[in-house]
């Protein structure tokens, strides 16, 4: 077209009513099928009265009736009465949402936990006022209401995560499971611009599929979100604001929502990662396993990253472990910033002051001790913690007595052999003489090659490993295993 034709006029958009008779170029089809109109499409129940009839079209005429009622000379409702007319239209317009339910007192949690610290769990849920506390395989379940949930997140030094139990019963197949999922008021515990995401945890389970078993869980929390809002979540697999596990044996389920998010032994301190690391929870249990106190020296003779040092000096300043994280419950409906605010000052208000302790730790690799000491540093802990390089077959003991915890090297760590295990129990009687010692080992040969009579043999997990903790009384002249004839 050149630039001397005219352009038709484009017509002009008015609320104002048609003039009887009047028809439009085309009908215009509603852009969504809306809840209001969902329910006009249904047969009326009988027949309505005139009232009702007028009433009924003067919602259909909608803005338009206000400009023919004043064409008529009819008399205008007031500002207030219009607006209040329209909040009226647009609530019956909007989806319809259940009342919230009352939260009941007392609900179920399970708190997993590396597998031999159960009953080290347990202890610390009944020390944190849980109520029902039953250890079982890999975990501990118990009771309390949501903030007693928030306080373990916060507190629990032993467990992995916080789970709350929204249901519980058997199944034969994904549509059993889905018909579960889908019968639970999901919208009530997280709003549906929350993210997403759903994972599946077996133990001899019939189905063929885990991924389609996932797949059926998020179908059905996404068709409930429709029916009751007619909006779904969105699902964000990496990073989800509300992640939901699925746990199945082999004929019950059981439906999770995590309240921890990421696994609680990221504290948020370790900034120098080290080779074969030990997991935070598992040093900790480790130290509670061990019977060591604040009062007492203790030493890590391997230390590498330091996880051992970092655990100790928080339990022995009495810092909260979450304090420098965020949790998953913080995303839900339920969730109490007041209440969780308090926790946290409460928690703030307990720790000590930070202090030289009687820690110490060592390494014969100058990185170790570099990693170790910027972990520290970036807890804080730095200066509560004395760190050296040295080699654990020649450094002296710092004290008279004390405990040593530690995670030699073993398989993935490092190359060993029998030698090296052998000159650590002549190091440990030599030098060591009156201390507990505490070593975490995935060898089987271990305890054979340091030729030290163990008096305790406690079987954990490190990650897949298959570990054990050994417990030696290093006293002089004694403890010596003699070698097999």
């Amino acid at each position: 077209m050149s630039s001397s034709e005219e352009k038709p006029a484009r017509k002009k958009l008015t609320l104002s009513a048609k003039p009887e008779g009047e028809k439009g170029d085309r009908k215009h089809k509603p852009a969504r099928w809306s809840q209001l109109q969902r329910d006009r499409s249904k047969p009326a129940a009988g027949t309505a009265g005139p009232a009702a009839a007028d009433k009924e079209k003067a919602k259909r005429r909608g803005p338009a009736s206000l400009a023919g009622a004043k064409g008529r000379g009819e008399k205008r409702p007031s500002a207030a009465a219009a607006g209040k007319a329209e909040n009226d239209s647009a609530k019956a317009a909007a989806p319809r949402r259940r009342s919230l339910p009352t939260v009941p007192s007392q609900v179920k949690f399970f708190a997993p936990c590396p597998r031999g610290l159960e009953a080290e769990l347990a202890r610390e849920l009944a020390e944190l006022d849980a109520t029902e506390v039953a250890p079982g395989a890999s975990g501990v379940e118990f009771s309390g209401d949501l903030a007693m949930a928030w306080k373990v997140n916060l507190w629990s030094r032993l467990a992995i995560r916080v789970l709350w139990q929204v249901d519980r019963g058997s199944y034969r197949d994904e549509d059993d499971l889905y018909r579960a999922a889908h019968r639970l008021p999901w919208s009530d515990w997280f709003a549906v611009d929350r993210t997403i995401a759903i994972r599946t945890v077996a133990h001899i389970s019939p189905l063929k599929s885990l991924n389609f078993a996932t797949l059926r869980i998020k179908d059905a929390v996404c068709d409930r979100f429709r029916e009751d809002l007619e909006l779904r979540p969105n699902v964000d697999a990496r990073a989800p604001q509300v992640p939901i596990l699925l746990y199945l044996d082999r004929d019950a389920y059981t439906l999770y929502l995590d309240l921890s998010g990421e696994p609680l032994n990221r504290r948020g301190y370790r900034v120098e990662p080290a080779p074969a690391p030990l997991n935070e929870n598992l040093a900790a249990g480790l130290l509670r396993l061990s019977g060591w106190t604040p009062e007492m020296p203790l030493l890590d003779p391997m230390m590498g990253g330091g996880t051992i040092l970092l655990e100790a000096a928080m339990i022995a300043l009495n810092m909260a472990p979450g304090l420098k994280r965020h949790f998953a419950f913080e995303n839900l409906i339920g969730f109490d910033k007041v209440e969780w605010t308090r926790l946290r000052k409460d928690a703030e208000a307990a720790q000590g002051e930070p202090r030289k302790l009687a820690i110490y730790g060592c390494d014969i690799d100058p990185n170790m001790v570099r990693a170790a000491g910027l972990n520290l540093k970036a807890a804080g802990l730095l200066d509560c913690v004395t760190l050296r390089e040295g080699n654990v077959l020649e450094i002296p003991a710092p004290d008279e007595t004390g405990f040593i915890v530690s995670n030699p090297p073993y398989g993935v760590r490092l190359d060993t052999d029998a030698t090296f295990y052998a000159d650590l129990g002549s190091a440990m009687k030599q030098h060591f003489s009156g201390w507990s010692a505490y070593f975490i080992s995935a060898d089987p040969e271990f305890p054979k090659h340091m030729r030290l009579a163990a008096s305790r043999r406690i079987p954990l997990h490190n990650g897949p490993l298959d570990c054990r903790l050994y417990e030696y009384k290093l006293v002089a002249g004694t403890m010596r295993k003699q070698p097999e004839q």
